[in-house]
């Protein structure tokens, strides 16, 4: 495919500026290294100073006299958002690997050393917070050399710097090294190919549609050209750079954020550009056709299962993405939480009406929106809860204390004894006379039965009478043999077992 400016005659290689993922345990200064290194400030701007958006910025460096470009992508701290991370490392040539010299090795360290790993990408790590009066370098190198990570001057191959995120120390040695790993590595990009990458965030904006930030990692996307993400297609008119800065032409390693689509790309999803919108639709259709089935196997896969239904809102495709993730993983092999609806921006009617399109009333969750007029009017009318949250761990506690409450009882059967049939005195409609022997537990009159023939459950029946030693009893030990009469709509033969059942709603 080419577009206007592209043909197979003339193609134009390049040097790619290196796609950066910041990464490491929450709290240890990653968002705090990007804003020092892009002059703003957005850890204020978060709940509980945990970034819970994904962003790609570019930043240009001076390295021996000449001008370089960098693009970070930050990814969130928080524990829900592993998958984005782990998909950022996949996305990205280089990552940094944040670890707090007060702090050393935590458990999402460990998580982003196992996503760099398998991403098979290079990485350095930067030793942060080393202005604070606690920080132990030689220890934090230590803790790192027992997951196997030897850093250089150190016996190692892993390059590494000490900063302070808060000061600037150490700050342009960390990007020198950045692009000497990038030199070495040799990136390269086709300017002359229709551009491709991946989507890092979408969210819908009220004036403007739905937008998307893109990171391109080949190719070039310009003005009047169609861009494809999974099932969404957007026309190359309103492009801006990271800044805000409106652009006609977009290259290799360059965030950014384009406007139009007519829905929401997912997070992570590859996109690819066409010349013209006729192309871009015929690319969509294959897409769709090649998902159809597994969506269909999927919906498949939630038959019998209870689940409590759920409308979700969030600000932003990486809220949704981590949310619905966390809401996944509540509940067990018969109960969870199903999200049947889910979006960005605003909770509207829409939202509340499908609420009630089912048996009983969704519950519907904002997590850091709101709810416009009329939906509140609908949702207040009719009896349809709407729950706010800007936490995710407090949605999730919320969702797993409901789904307790909701889930329905069920029967859990416990067997109390067991028995084998050693003779059939008669059998005749529902009555059968039987000599039996225990070999477990016990047997009572009145009791619940269950039968089988070897491998197959032939159904319940109740014993009506016990006899041992010519006796009537109540009940009957393990290792004695006794006569029964059991009451049960199927034939009990020699050789069957009977299992004395408790049936219990829990």
């Amino acid at each position: 495919m080419t577009t206007s400016k592209q043909t197979q005659n003339n193609i134009t290689s390049g040097v790619r500026p290196p796609i950066v993922v910041v990464m490491g345990h929450v709290d240890h200064g990653k968002s705090t290294l990007l804003d020092y290194i892009r002059h703003a400030n957005t850890v204020d701007k978060e709940f509980g100073g945990i970034t819970q958006h994904v962003a790609a910025y570019e930043v240009v460096h001076k390295y021996e006299g000449i001008d370089k470009r960098i693009t970070f992508i930050d990814t969130p701290g928080h524990a829900a958002f592993g998958a984005i991370r782990a998909r950022g490392a996949n996305i990205a040539d280089i990552a940094i690997l944040v670890v707090a010299a007060d702090d050393g090795v935590k458990a999402q360290t460990l998580e982003a050393l196992s996503a760099i790993r398998s991403s098979n990408i290079p990485f350095i790590v930067a030793i942060n917070k080393t202005d604070k009066p606690n920080a132990d370098i030689a220890r934090t190198q230590n803790s790192l050399a027992e997951q196997g990570v030897y850093l250089e001057t150190l016996g190692g191959d892993v390059p590494w710097v000490a900063i302070s995120a808060k000061k600037g120390t150490g700050i342009p040695e960390l990007l020198d090294l950045i692009l000497i790993v990038s030199e070495i590595a040799d990136y390269k990009g086709t300017l002359s190919l229709p551009g491709s990458g991946f989507v890092i965030e979408a969210h819908r904006d009220q004036k403007r549609g739905i937008a998307a930030t893109l990171i391109i990692t080949d190719g070039t996307i310009e003005t009047g050209m169609s861009v494809v993400a999974g099932s969404a297609i957007a026309p190359v008119r309103l492009m801006e750079s990271h800044t805000g800065t409106t652009l006609k032409q977009a290259s290799f390693s360059s965030p950014v954020v384009l406007v139009g689509f007519d829905e929401l790309p997912a997070v992570g999803e590859i996109f690819t550009s066409y010349a013209n919108k006729r192309e871009a639709e015929k690319a969509r259709e294959i897409y769709v056709q090649e998902n159809h089935a597994s969506q269909t196997q999927a919906a498949h896969q939630e038959d019998g299962f209870f689940t409590l239904p759920i409308i979700l809102r969030a600000d932003a495709t990486g809220s949704l993405e981590a949310l619905v993730q966390e809401i996944h993983k509540l509940g067990d092999e018969k109960h969870g939480v199903t999200v049947v609806q889910s979006g960005i921006g605003t909770i509207s009617e829409n939202d509340i009406r499908a609420a009630l399109a089912g048996t009983a009333p969704a519950l519907v969750v904002g997590f850091n929106v709101g709810i416009d007029t009329v939906a509140e009017a609908i949702a207040r009318e009719r009896g349809v809860e709407v729950e706010f949250y800007n936490i995710i761990y407090k949605l999730t506690e919320t969702l797993t204390e409901r789904l307790k409450k909701a889930k329905p009882k069920e029967d859990v059967i416990e067997v109390l004894g067991r028995a084998k049939v050693l003779m059939q005195f008669s059998s005749h409609k529902l009555d059968h006379v039987l000599g039996i022997k225990v070999l477990e537990g016990q047997l009572v009159k009145n009791g619940t039965v269950r039968v089988s023939r070897r491998a197959d459950v032939l159904g319940n029946g109740v014993i009506i009478n016990i006899q041992a030693n010519k006796q009537n009893v109540d009940r009957i030990d393990a290792d004695r043999e006794c006569g029964a009469h059991i009451e049960a709509n199927f034939e009990i033969m020699q050789g069957d077992t009977i299992e004395y059942i408790v049936t219990t709603r829990q």
